[in-house]
């Protein structure tokens, strides 16, 4: 799969999840609390859809905060460590979730493995501290590593690192996610194009 379908795939299932958390108009925002991999189908043109909603939320929309209060849910290895330890489920919970897909898309590794290597079980771990270390070289899927322009790779790991931040106020809303996605798009085919 190349580096461009990756990218559409993530723009669609970000722009499906900033469609969820934005609720224009509504009384009320959908909190996923399962976005995984797994709950990201595609269509036969390879569009992403965001499914499997047995374990959402309905949060008040149209305020500067959204929370509620629950059991944790989710699947290790995607669940929000902020949310796991309070309870307090938030949109950046979903955010969290959404980043740990993102460096699944990148390295074609799994959120979480039995390596042998007991420090590189968790991806979210092992690419946070790659990314700042400045060795994503390790991580980044083969079949792709020498696709990627610098610059879409910039930009795509870094909204990748943002979202995957432990404090929920350090993460970005899903429509600047959105928007990092199309940038490392575009700087990606302008990369094509000029070296054409």
């Amino acid at each position: 799969m190349t580096w461009v379908r990756r990218l559409n795939i993530c723009i669609g299932a970000a722009r499906g999840l900033m469609y969820l958390h934005n609720a224009i108009g509504a009384q009320q925002r959908v909190l996923h609390r399962d976005i995984k991999s797994s709950n990201i189908l595609l269509d036969e043109n390879w569009n992403a859809k965001i499914s499997d909603f047995g374990l959402s939320k309905l949060g008040p929309a149209n305020q500067e905060i959204t929370f509620l209060v629950s059991v944790a849910v989710g699947t290790p290895g995607y669940c929000d460590p902020e949310y796991a330890a309070t309870g307090f489920l938030t949109k950046e919970s979903d955010v969290y979730s959404f980043g740990v897909v993102l460096f699944e898309v990148l390295s074609g590794r799994f959120s979480f493995d039995k390596y042998k290597d007991s420090n590189h079980r968790c991806l979210v771990r092992l690419a946070r501290q790659s990314y700042e270390h400045n060795t994503l070289d390790e991580v980044i899927h083969s079949t792709i590593k020498d696709e990627i322009s610098s610059d879409s790779l910039a930009m795509f790991t870094t909204i990748a690192y943002q979202c995957s931040m432990t404090e929920s106020k350090d993460r970005p809303l899903m429509t600047k996610v959105v928007k990092a996605l199309e940038d490392a798009l575009q700087a990606h085919v302008s990369s094509i194009f000029f070296s054409n």
